[in-house]
């Protein structure tokens, strides 16, 4: 048995201690076309503390997933269960960062990151420190009082995260946050983010397109077959962190690479369309 395989199956064991669980997921749309089957069967698990990545290729339902965990749907078979209670709604455990950082250009990069302490109903005054270590961890501290125009596209989607984390959410959900970027930003980007997880440590579910992405940024990659959406492959990454540019030049992040980009040619897609290298 290969060692990739091997850590399949440690990853799908000891549910009982899932800080996030989708169980048996299934989703069917209904339209005048008739029904369409989304996802059948999915069962992923995410550890407290975890950062998971869900790669797939496109169309296969990792942003139905993203909306199931985030409450603004149910499936329509299974359960998501948050700390082992069902997910039935918006949640403000949940924080979500999207592919885009959807900034409201009239507000300052301060105000942009309170949004949901306000939307929340929350006292503004208890938020206030924890804002600022935010846009000083994310280092754009000195951008606090800008607007949105002011600042690049990467800075931007740094106001996304830490608008994300501003009500400490127990799980952080991101949706392709850097797939608009130009590919240096990108990379630097996962290593900030990689900063800014390690010292939040908050549960984070990532999903992605990009292959090495993937690898970089998770501790374990959930890989999804094309619609109607299952698993397929479950990977522990056993990589040192704090990982940087010298990581990609590992033997084991090369047969990573490789392993994962087989799945989308055995797939019939090849790894530059469906999932980056």
């Amino acid at each position: 048995m290969s060692a990739l395989k091997e850590t399949q199956i440690v990853a799908k064991e000891g549910r009982q201690d899932s800080f996030l669980s989708l169980t048996d997921i299934g989703v069917t749309y209904n339209s005048a076309r008739g029904s369409t089957n989304a996802i059948d069967n999915l069962t992923i698990d995410l550890a407290d503390g975890e950062f998971v990545a869900v790669l797939g290729p496109s169309g296969c339902g990792k942003s139905t997933m993203l909306r199931l965990i985030a409450g603004l749907l149910q499936p329509t078979k299974g359960e998501v269960a948050l700390r082992g209670k069902p997910i039935d709604g918006p949640n403000p455990d949940v924080g979500i960062v999207f592919q885009s950082p959807t900034l409201l250009p009239w507000k300052t990069v301060r105000q942009n990151v309170m949004m949901p302490i306000r939307a929340l109903k929350l006292k503004e005054a208890d938020y206030t420190d924890w804002c600022d270590e935010l846009l000083s961890i994310a280092g754009i501290s000195d951008f606090a009082s800008a607007y949105p125009h002011e600042l690049s596209g990467g800075m931007q989607q740094r106001v996304g995260i830490c608008r994300g984390l501003i009500h400490k959410p127990k799980l952080l959900l991101m949706d392709e946050p850097f797939a608009a970027l130009d590919a240096m930003t990108r990379e630097r980007m996962g290593s900030e983010l990689q900063s800014i997880w390690m010292k939040t440590r908050k549960s984070v579910f990532f999903i992605t397109h990009s292959i090495q992405e993937a690898i970089f940024l998770a501790d374990k990659i959930v890989v999804l077959s094309e619609r109607p959406s299952r698993v397929i492959e479950t990977i522990e990454v056993d990589l040192p962190r704090p990982r940087g540019p010298s990581t990609q030049s590992l033997p084991t992040f090369g047969n990573l690479s490789a392993h994962l980009r087989q799945h989308f040619l055995d797939g019939g897609n090849t790894a530059s369309g469906s999932a980056t290298p």
